[in-house]
């Protein structure tokens, strides 16, 4: 495996060839990233990491592949970053990835044409962060299955403030795109709600902890109604659209895309997720979601109909809890 402090020398390394003045090249980053020129002149000496993001919008801007500089890329073969976080007693390193993750979208959050989409089968973390019990039981079941999990009961499973302030933040944010589409599986609340139903029946969750989350599952649907009726977020009104349909897939499939930037995203393990920047994986899952699109039903703004069927059938479906 190739260390990350070569890999690093090496994206150092092809930006200067990229542009060989070093005055050019620090004033080129520094406006890209936003950045004081100090900041930028300890990056290229090596003396702080460039992270994730700033690889990624200085590599598109410049039109580098990072895959390349790994020696991992072919037409088929496309190399991918895990985001795997600790989220019960993370350390800073965990922290630090999720910052990453944040500041993608406080980098792009002002662009008119920045844009999220993503389908599947699972409550998307821009969501369901909002909601602590809701949030609570993904890291509990997390938990239950995760090798950095410590399988306690849900009473035991605690949100470091840290986290939980980081975990609004990626809502904050996420409502400040200019455009989002989600594409849910029909499924959505009924594969929640059947899990919430199952650790309750082997008394890993009390029944007053159950009545909490039932009380979030009803509070998101009630938001989630009044962001489809008006196809915004409240606080926003930037542009939201939601489609559901038989998805049938395993994972949720994303992307990010902003001017300088296009980030591949697939949902693993519940709370972490691969991501890419490469422009083929990119278009096969964008190709796989407007696929996706076309075949589900639209049920914010116009599809009234199609929308309150989906919020009484997903009210039904919590109140088996």
């Amino acid at each position: 495996m190739i260390e990350s402090n070569v890999l690093l020398r090496e994206f150092i390394s092809v930006i200067q060839k990229r542009v060989s003045h070093k005055a050019t090249l620090a004033n080129t980053i520094a406006d890209l990233l936003d950045m004081d020129k100090d900041a930028v002149y300890r990056r290229l000496r090596g003396d702080v990491n460039f992270s994730f993001f700033e690889m990624a919008v200085i590599a598109r801007t410049l039109g580098i592949s990072l895959d390349n500089i790994a020696g991992l890329d072919t037409e088929q073969c496309k190399s991918i970053k895990l985001a795997l976080t600790k989220h019960i007693e993370p350390t800073d390193v965990d922290y630090a990835m999720f910052e990453d993750y944040i500041n993608t979208m406080k980098f792009i959050k002002d662009e008119p044409d920045s844009k999220i989409m993503e389908g599947g089968y699972l409550f998307p973390n821009y969501l369901f962060f909002d909601y602590e019990y809701i949030t609570r039981f993904i890291m509990f079941r997390w938990s239950q299955s995760s090798y950095f999990g410590k399988r306690l009961p849900f009473h035991e499973i605690t949100i470091p403030k840290r986290m939980r302030d980081l975990q609004k933040e990626a809502c904050y944010y996420a409502r400040r795109i200019k455009s989002t589409t989600y594409i849910w599986d029909n499924r959505i609340f009924e594969l929640f709600v059947s899990n919430v139903k199952f650790y309750a029946k082997i008394r890993l969750i009390k029944e007053e902890d159950v009545v909490l989350i039932k009380n979030d599952l009803n509070t998101l649907l009630n938001d989630i109604k009044k962001i489809a009726v008006a196809g915004k977020y409240p606080d926003t009104k930037n542009e939201v659209s939601i489609y559901t349909g038989d998805i049938n897939a395993n994972a949720n499939f994303g992307f990010i895309e902003a001017k300088n930037i296009r980030i591949s995203l697939v949902r693993a393990f519940l709370l972490n997720s691969f991501s890419s920047l490469d422009s083929l994986l990119y278009d096969e899952i964008s190709s796989w979601l407007l696929a996706a699109q076309r075949l589900s039903t639209l049920i914010s703004v116009s599809g009234e109909k199609a929308r309150n069927d989906f919020i009484d059938i997903q009210r039904e479906i919590i109140d088996t809890i």
